[in-house]
Parts: C-alpha cells; structure tokens; sequence
C-alpha cells in the first residue's frame, strides 16, 4: 500500500467515525487505531470494516478500535498528518459532558486508561528490549566485557527508555489526561531529581514528618497516579485564580502542593502496589506455575481478538522493575508460536490452493511474531483451530513457566526476542517447539472446513499476511 493510499484509508476512516470533531483521543497500539469518541453512533463500524486495508472494528472498554494489522503505523501518521491530531488542533475542549459521563469508575474503564498511556511507547520498549537482552547475552558468555566503551554505549541506549520511564509516562499519560505536558514533566522530574535517587533508602524530615526516599527510576505508577491528581488540582487552580496572574501562581502553587504529595503519599502508594501486584504473579507462578502459566497462554488468543491483551504490558513491566524479571513474557512468546504452528497446520491440512497460500503466508507472519492474520484469517474463520491454538498455547505456556523460565526485559513475544530470555534460553525453545508441534497435530487432527466462506475481515486479514 502505497502512501497515498495510506492517506485514502484514513481519510475515509476520519470521515466515518464523525471527523476530527468527534475525536476526544486518538492512539494506536501495534495493531489498531484506537479512539475515544464523543458519539460512538456517529461512527458507522459495517462501513468501515468493509474498507480496504481494515481488518474489523471493535468496541472494548469505551473505546473504538479500528484494526489494521501491520501497517497501523503507516496509517496511524497518515490519519495525524490529515487530521492535525499530531498538534492537538482537532481537540475540542468542551469535554464536560464526555468527562462527566465516564465519572462513574469500572475496571474496563481503569483497564482503557492504562492501555492509552502505556500504548505510544510498547514501540521503545520493543527495541530496547531486544539490545538489553543481547547485551546481557553476550556479557554473560565472555563475548563483551561489561567495562568497554562499546558496551557503556549501547547499555545506555538499551537502558533509557526503562530509566527515564517516569518522564515517557508523564508525556503519555499528560497527553491521555489532558493536561499541561510540560507540568507533567515538572512532576515526573521532582521523583526523578538526583538528590532524591541518590538519597534513595534514607529518610528526611519534612514539617515533623518522616518521609523515606525511595529509588523512582523505572517506575511507572507514582507518576501516572500523580499527573492524574496534577489535571485537578490544576483545573481546580485555572478556575479560581485570575488570569492576569495565572501564569505565576498556577504553576508556582501547583507544585507547592505537588511536591509534598509526591514523595509523602502518592510515591510511597504507587510503589507499595506495584510492588504487591509483583508480589502476587511472583506468588502464583512459585506456588502453581503450570496453571498461572496455561489459564495465561490459553487465554492469549482471546485477549489479542479484544484488544485488551495491550493492558498486560504494565504488568510485565512492573514485574520487571519490582521483581527483576517478569514470567508472562516467556508464556506470550510460546503462544505466538503456537500460532505459527496452527498455520502450518491449517497449511498442511488444506486441500484447496487459495487456503493453502493464505494459511502458509499467516504462518509466516506468526513466525515472526505478527498474529492477527493468523487469528481472522484462520482460527476465527475455521473455529476448530482456534481449539488446536488455545490448547497448545495453554500446554507451552504452563511448560515454561514450569520450569521457571523469564525475561529480563520487556520485548514483543517473538521469536526475535529471544536473547530477553537469558537464563531460561533453552526452556523457552524447547516450548516454541512444543507450541508449534503440538498446535499443528491439533490442527490438522481436528481438522476444518475450508468451505466455510471468507467475512470481509478474514479477507482482509489475507492482505497482512507477510509474503
């Protein structure tokens, strides 16, 4: 697909969903573009799933997703450069009557916010990922010293992203809040301030109360928390003071009140609960790995189709930050290959010539760790894989973890990632081998039915498929 028909594509999606007009946040993840809409029935989803280069709409959470599959990004910077939402110009900001009525708190709700903070930097984290675990790699086998330039070069590259994670957060999470962007870093920077790290462990006395410093470097709860209370208290602030003096004492009171909450209640808060809900993964993979494990990698597929396996990315990385290392990754990465597995089934199981080429060209895509085309255009299309996937993403899943496998970083479950997977290299191969042989025998045992007509979203999903 050309540029310009990138730009063709998002012009008709930006006109079926009501224009930029109905638009109150827009983002994307590695797959769909996702919106926050002020009028969901002004956004017409047969017509848009019918469009070329559209793999399905969904609704998930109080969000709108328009599927795209591998080319979201070459679509995503086509829809900003035609709608201006890179400059925040199709903003409106009469958003009482939105914000007012998504007051009323759920867990889909907190699950959506999450998703739209962390989404714009699972690109980052992807690549730096991938270096930190080859830099790990050959640290560990003699192949690198850990003291040459070349090693203190692309560690710090491998290493900023994770960080400086409290100051990607507060630009994020500014952005999905609606607030002050340059505040939000002013807030992120008072927990990232050198007198505060290096202090790390001690306690200072703050009006007669003791206050213990903690380390907020790769955090990410403290800040999403405190540019969360910040939007209020700076609403609140605009609201009451006049304007010809909000420009000194918004900011200047603000940050009065900020840096206090910060580091007595909020800070503390948000650690204390990444801390427990590491905790609590770190408890069920040590007392019951195979089923934390196989409910994780049986489960994989089904969170992919929704949308909503983009909210475990947080936890991977807090587990990361809070435990040293994190258990769902090596499950993810196995279950992708059982969608390459169930491909190459389908592959070998196909009699007709177009099924075939469609099923190889997926398993190709899975191979590399791209499962959409996989999913629309063969396990939701012919059901019964989806059985043989489920099943022998469930059985690796509960394999690796298991036996104990983990990530050191935080990278795209694929089979590219695998140098993360230092430590527990061999576990982790040995389930890719498992998932992609067990789900192509289930496969091709359960068999299906090729008559079974194509939807326009299996259709589609055919055109994602890597060739």
């Amino acid at each position: 697909m050309a540029n310009q028909s990138y730009k063709e594509l998002a012009a008709k999606i930006l006109k079926l969903i009501g224009g930029k007009e109905n638009i109150s946040f827009f983002t994307h993840c590695v797959t769909r573009l996702r919106f926050n809409l002020k009028d969901q029935s002004l956004a017409k989803e047969e017509e848009i799933s019918r469009l070329e280069g559209v793999l399905g709409t969904k609704i998930q959470n109080g969000q709108f997703q328009v599927i795209i599959g591998n080319k979201v990004n070459e679509v995503y910077a086509a829809f900003c450069e035609i709608s201006g939402l890179e400059k925040q110009e199709g903003i409106d900001e009469n958003l009482d009557k939105v914000t007012a009525e998504k007051k009323k708190f759920s867990l889909g709700m907190l699950l959506e916010v999450i998703s739209g903070c962390f989404a714009p930097v699972i690109p980052a984290f992807a690549g730096a990922g991938v270096l930190k675990g080859i830099l790990t790699l050959v640290t560990t086998y003699g192949w690198m010293s850990g003291d040459s330039g070349l090693y203190v070069m692309l560690n710090a590259a491998s290493d900023a992203v994770f960080y400086f994670l409290p100051f990607i957060l507060a630009f994020t999470s500014a952005k999905k809040f609606k607030v002050n962007e340059v505040l939000a870093l002013v807030i992120a920077g008072i927990y990232m301030y050198p007198s505060i790290l290096n202090n790390a462990g001690s306690t200072i006395n703050v009006l007669g109360i003791d206050v213990s410093l903690i380390k907020y470097a790769s955090t990410a709860l403290p800040v999403l928390i405190s540019v969360w209370v910040m939007g209020y208290i700076h609403r609140w602030l605009e609201k009451h003071i006049p304007s010809c003096l909000r420009v000194v004492l918004v900011s200047a009171i603000l940050l009065l009140i900020m840096a206090p909450l910060n580091l007595i209640v909020i800070g503390p808060l948000g650690n204390n609960i990444a801390v427990l809900i590491g905790k609590a993964f770190q408890w069920l993979f040590d007392k019951a790995p195979v089923v934390g494990g196989f409910v994780d990698g049986f489960t994989r597929p089904l969170l992919v189709f929704t949308g909503t396996h983009v909210t475990l990315g947080p936890i991977m990385i807090n587990n990361i930050q809070t435990l040293g290392y994190d258990m769902l990754s090596p499950v993810h990465c196995v279950q992708a290959m059982a969608a390459a597995g169930m491909c190459f089934g389908a592959f070998l199981k196909a009699k007709k010539e177009d099924n075939k080429a469609a099923n190889f060209s997926a398993f190709i895509s899975a191979f590399i760790g791209i499962t959409e085309p996989a999913l629309y255009g063969v396990a939701f299309r012919f059901k019964k894989p989806l059985l043989a996937l489920m099943i022998g993403g469930g059985v690796a899943g509960g394999f690796v973890a298991a036996l104990g496998a983990k990530a050191i970083s935080f990278a795209m479950p694929a089979l590219i990632s695998l140098p993360i997977y230092v430590g527990s290299i061999p576990t982790v191969l040995a389930g890719l081998v498992i998932a992609f042989v067990l789900t192509a025998v289930l496969t091709y045992v359960l068999g299906f039915d090729e008559n079974i007509e194509k939807d326009q979203k299996a259709i589609d999903a055919e055109k994602k498929n890597v060739i």
